[in-house]
């Protein structure tokens, strides 16, 4: 992971404890016109319920624009 992305993280997972409740968020973000980069971050949450939520999210997205 380079900088960049490290700092993202860092980014997303302040973002989760400055809320104050459990959570977690998937991020992504152009690098380049070819290229893009993707984080997630869990604050306090079990990881089955991430999955859960990831899997839902995805079902949906997809449900949506494929």
């Amino acid at each position: 992971m380079s900088d960049s992305e490290l700092e993202i993280q860092k980014k997303c997972e302040a973002f989760l404890r400055e809320l104050g409740t459990p959570g977690f968020i998937v991020f992504g973000w152009p690098k380049s016109e070819e290229e893009f980069g993707v984080t997630y971050s869990a604050h306090d949450m079990p990881p089955q319920i991430v999955i859960k939520g990831l899997t839902s999210v995805l079902n949906d997205y997809t449900s949506k624009t494929l």
